[in-house]
């Protein structure tokens, strides 16, 4: 192996340490999506249900938060494409994927919801992630009208896994990539306990 195929086989593994991070992700908002098709469902827990989302909610906000940080240290989207341009020696069509960077770093400065996303993830880390601002504490963070939606976090992470899915094809001619794992898992535990309800029920018609 030489050098330039040494240096493309550690940036394809730097790659798949960040699709690890989307995978949890999607896996996160997946989970949100099955609550929120099984609402009925859930109405006779709805404090479980709230703590559930809650917990959703500062997961993916975390994860975002990490992978769009602006140290010039850590393992982010824009130190990734910043280390990509470095190494565009790696890259087969080297003008090409040179010019997408720059799309994706445009993208990210003045892009109206992702630099939105971006900007407000980063305030409330700030705010009231990494520690307790009274602006935004106790009855203050209940009463927070900050204009952050779900679909600036939906964007986000298509937005990110646009960005990992454009590198791994261009680095790798391999089409399988880590793929999420979470598979209606809480709708599938429903049908379970449906069938064991029904399944209850007849064994108790049997039986008197």
């Amino acid at each position: 192996m030489n050098q330039k195929e040494e240096m493309t086989k550690n940036l394809l593994e730097e790659l798949d340490d960040y699709f690890m991070q989307l995978v949890y992700l999607k896996d996160l908002l997946s989970v949100q999506e099955d609550i929120n098709h099984s609402t009925k469902k859930l109405q006779c827990s709805p404090n479980f249900t709230l703590i559930v989302e809650c917990a959703l909610s500062d997961s993916y906000m975390l994860v975002l938060m990490k992978l769009y940080d602006k140290s010039q240290k850590a393992k982010t989207i824009q130190n990734l494409i910043r280390k990509c341009k470095k190494n565009i020696v790696l890259f087969p069509s080297k003008n090409d994927t040179l010019a997408k960077l720059d799309e994706y770093e445009t993208r990210i400065l003045k892009d109206v919801f992702i630099s939105h996303a971006i900007k407000t993830l980063m305030s409330r880390r700030d705010s009231y992630y990494a520690h307790n601002d009274k602006k935004y504490f106790g009855k203050n963070l209940v009463n927070d009208t900050s204009n952050f939606k779900m679909y600036h976090i939906e964007i986000l992470v298509s937005f990110t896994e646009e960005v990992l899915d454009y590198l791994f094809s261009q680095l790798s001619t391999e089409k399988s990539r880590r793929n999420i794992k979470y598979n209606h898992d809480l709708n599938n535990l429903f049908r379970v306990c449906q069938v064991k309800c029904v399944n209850f029920f007849v064994f108790y018609r049997r039986s008197i």
